[in-house]
């Protein structure tokens, strides 16, 4: 009977890390699997607890690395921990040389190098079935090696990728007020910040797809607010807001050029928000002052009609700074 449990319990892991890994790896629209999302999500909130945000150096800077190192970790434990329990059920691993039934601790190696397709006989399987199951652990091992090293190169370049998305917005300005701005011509807002605002929308776009394929990119900080694609994000969004409520209707760039990038924002919140460590939802940001505007010359709406306008995206508004919150830092303020 125990056997049996034994052999259940195996095959249950086995299939649970693969599911877990394959989820995490190749679904494009799931985010993590069950296993992984977890145990990433636990070990993010717990340095998020023990570091404090905004921080330029910061250990949490590490995080990335170690999350992603222990989600590999955590599948090679697994499987070599189902693959245990199925041999130990199956009482046919024996001493290659004596023919000795094998121990516990030497069944438990004896799975570990199966797995890991080492190659070493100095314990094998008695029985036709099992011998083919050694095999098939073999190729399991391979398969997830394969999947974690793939997983591994495929989320360093989407870091890169969101760092740069990052750096293009903070190139603009280094809050939202001062992007609208520098846009400003004196007359109309240039052709050139038009053009930013066009190609900023497919790099928004990329990396809100990115964060829902690769679940642990959200949880990378950079160690510099500059690079935070939340931080940038939340910035372009603010930026947007002021185009869009704030600036006279006859002196706002073409709502073709704006509309997009409003969209690609709406479905990085929603993919990030799947995918990242929970947090208690807060309050809405401040309105930004418009003060600089003024100084600037941009036509602006009355200040009321502004409040107004942006007080109707509260909850867009508040989910952005959730995401900002739990990437280790705060809303992105003027100044």
């Amino acid at each position: 009977m125990l056997q049996s449990v034994e052999i259940v319990a195996g095959a249950v892991i086995v299939v649970l890390v693969f599911v877990d890994a394959l989820l995490t790896t190749l679904s494009v629209s799931t985010g993590a699997g069950p296993v992984t999302g977890r145990v990433t999500g636990a070990l993010w909130r717990l340095l998020l607890w023990r570091h404090p945000r905004d921080e330029e150096g910061t250990a949490l800077r590490l995080a990335g690395a170690l999350l992603l190192t222990t989600t590999a970790l955590v599948w090679v434990l697994l499987l070599w921990a189902g693959w245990s329990l199925l041999f130990l059920g199956s009482g046919a691993v024996v001493n290659s040389t004596t023919g000795r039934a094998a121990g516990v601790l030497d069944t438990v190696y004896f799975a570990g190098f199966s797995a890991a397709t080492l190659g070493v006989g100095d314990y094998a399987a008695d029985q036709a079935g099992w011998r083919l199951m050694a095999t098939i652990a073999g190729f399991s091992g391979f398969l997830l090696i394969t999947l974690a090293i793939t997983y591994l190169l495929s989320v360093v370049q989407a870091v890169v990728a969101a760092r740069a998305l990052a750096v293009h917005v903070f190139a603009l300005g280094a809050h939202p007020v001062q992007v609208v701005a520098r846009g400003w011509t004196g007359g109309g807002f240039s052709s050139a910040f038009v053009q930013h605002l066009v190609s900023l929308s497919s790099e928004v776009a990329r990396v809100g797809e990115q964060h829902l394929a690769y679940p642990v990119l959200h949880y990378f900080h950079t160690g510099n607010a500059r690079t935070s694609a939340s931080r940038a994000i939340a910035t372009l969004d603010e930026a947007m807001l002021i185009l869009d409520a704030g600036v006279a209707a006859g002196a706002r760039p073409d709502d073709s050029a704006v509309a997009p990038v409003r969209e690609a924002i709406s479905r990085y919140v929603e993919t990030a928000s799947s995918t990242s460590a929970t947090a208690p939802a807060p309050d809405a940001p401040a309105v930004p002052s418009l003060h600089e505007l003024v100084q600037a010359g941009v036509p602006l709406v009355d200040g009321s009609t502004f409040a107004r306008r942006a007080g109707s995206q509260a909850d867009r508004r508040a989910g952005l700074r959730r995401l900002v919150n739990n990437t280790g830092w705060s809303w992105p303020q003027a100044g």
